[in-house]
């Protein structure tokens, strides 16, 4: 005990992070080792090794063995000043647009597995799809001492602030499923091209020269859509088919608000029929399930009198009369990647900007067939 009946260990981490916080010991600095710290204390070397220990464990340095103890470079947001909240420097938060996101329980799952392993835990935030929501949390979690964020955006054409705000004060930020173009914060996403391309080529391979593509939302409001249907656009130039403006159909959802489900699928299937179009490469399953139903009602026939190809290999393909061909997203991996980048921010406090695309897996059932040749009825 120090004559302050402080314990010797709590003399050497407060000396240390007050050096760190007064900037006398920088980022990235090395500190002096477990001996030398001894020495300087007058203490054994075990009362030094726990000193580092706890300011690892508080989020004040990180340890690289072999080589030594180096300050990690603080979060301008959290308030470092005052005692830190027990174990928050161990938490990593995950925000989500809704309860039922895509691949949320694989993001969740990947996320945890990788964290539990290092010694974190995962906390879950909703938004509701609402991007203030998105903005409130991404403002206050670094602020209340969370150490990183896995961010899942309703849409990358917002937001753009803050998220730049977090990157270059260098805060432990990942996004997933989708990534800002504007701005350089790295993030883990599906192969969203090469699935788009996959499925335009699976389809060209079967003899279909005009192929329809059915979007749920605008390309511009979202980087997996819009790469989806680059995707598609880049196969039918490969291979030397006119991309035409009337196949494409973008914004499903807010022309089945105006119009009602069954009148827009009326309506798009019409077209169709019109530009004797034999295949249609669908964004999602959800959009491919409904046109499925639609045609089945109307009495055509799967994939006889048109092929469809989905994206997500979601649990509703699994109950139709004919399965559905659709794309596999490696939701897990991509959790789990995430996880591993943000906690390699927290520890080193650098974490470099970079698209991590993780493959798709083309699932082929039986709703893509040959090409129907129109000039036999």
């Amino acid at each position: 005990m120090s004559k302050a009946n402080e314990p010797l260990y709590l003399v050497i981490l407060n000396d240390l992070k007050e050096r760190i916080l007064q900037n006398e010991y920088k980022a990235d600095q090395r500190l002096p080792t477990e001996v030398e710290l001894a020495k300087q204390f007058s203490v054994s070397r075990i009362t030094s090794k726990r000193a580092l220990a706890e300011l690892e464990r508080e989020g004040y340095i990180y340890r690289i063995r072999g080589s030594g103890s180096y300050v990690k470079a603080l979060s301008r947001y959290a308030d470092h000043s005052g005692p830190r909240l027990d174990g928050m420097n161990k938490v990593v938060s995950m925000i989500l647009p809704f309860d039922n996101a895509s691949g949320l329980i694989g993001y969740i799952r990947g996320a945890s597995d990788y964290l539990n392993a290092k010694g974190y835990y995962l906390s879950i935030h909703q938004t509701d799809a609402n991007s203030e929501n998105e903005n409130e949390f991404l403002k206050t979690l670094p602020k209340n001492g969370i150490p990183g964020i896995i961010y899942y955006p309703v849409s990358d054409s917002t937001n753009w602030e803050i998220i730049n705000t977090l990157y270059f004060n260098s805060y432990p930020i990942v996004t997933i499923d989708k990534y800002f173009e504007s701005v350089p914060v790295t993030s883990v996403t599906s192969d969203n091209f090469n699935g788009g391309y996959q499925a335009a080529s699976q389809l060209i391979a079967q003899g279909h020269r005009r192929i329809g593509f059915v979007s749920s939302i605008s390309i511009e409001s979202t980087s997996s859509v819009r790469n989806r249907y680059f995707g598609y656009c880049q196969a039918l130039k490969e291979n030397g088919l006119y991309i035409n403006d009337e196949m494409v159909v973008l914004n499903a959802i807010v022309h089945t608000r105006k119009l009602g489900k069954q009148e827009f699928l009326s309506r798009l299937m019409q077209k169709c029929r019109e530009l004797q179009v034999t295949a249609i490469q669908c964004e999602n399953d959800t959009i491919a399930t409904d046109l499925y139903k639609y045609l089945s009602e109307a009495g055509m026939s799967i994939p006889g009198d048109m092929s469809l190809i989905g994206f997500d290999n979601n649990e509703i393909v699994h109950h139709l009369d004919i399965p559905l061909t659709t794309f596999e997203q490696n939701f897990f991996e991509i959790g789990r990647k995430s996880a591993e980048l943000v906690v390699e921010g927290i520890e080193t406090g650098r974490i470099a900007s970079q698209n991590i695309q993780i493959p798709v897996k083309l699932v082929e059932r039986l709703s893509v067939g040959p090409a129907r040749d129109f000039t036999h009825g």
